[in-house]
């Protein structure tokens, strides 16, 4: 009988050892720095909105800020176009879409998804249309 009450207990105290293990997430919610995901050079084509011209090859530079913000500049030789940095914000809306916005007053607004880049943006009394990938 002792030994039946031994095992019991012990039995016992094996199942309230082993559920008092918390089962914790194994991918803690880290911060997600989508500033560094997004920083980069990225090669793709620039094309006056509104315009017949043809696309032209041109560079976009992402450089981290934040974690949430990124610096944008655009250079294209054919449009002679050399934009001053500016801040864009960014949104994550899931599945690795991300919405980036000016921070300030300018005209800025695009997208990025998977290392594609689109990016529209105002330059004196243009507009323009940039589209390409991450290099």
């Amino acid at each position: 009988m002792k030994t039946l009450k031994y095992f019991s207990m012990m039995f016992l105290m094996l199942v309230v050892s082993i559920s008092m293990v918390s089962c914790g997430e194994d991918d803690e919610s880290a911060i997600s720095d989508n500033g560094s995901f997004l920083e980069g050079d990225y090669v793709g084509t620039l094309k006056p909105m509104g315009y017949t011209d043809a696309p032209a090859r041109a560079y976009v530079t992402l450089t981290r800020r934040a974690k949430d913000v990124v610096s944008f500049a655009c250079s294209c030789e054919t449009f002679d176009v050399n934009t001053n940095p500016v801040n864009l914000t960014i949104e994550e809306r899931g599945n690795g879409l991300m919405y980036l916005t000016s921070e300030s007053s300018y005209s800025v607004e695009g997208t990025s998804n998977n290392g594609s880049l689109t990016i529209t943006f105002s330059m004196g009394n243009d507009e323009w249309f940039f589209s390409g990938m991450k290099d």
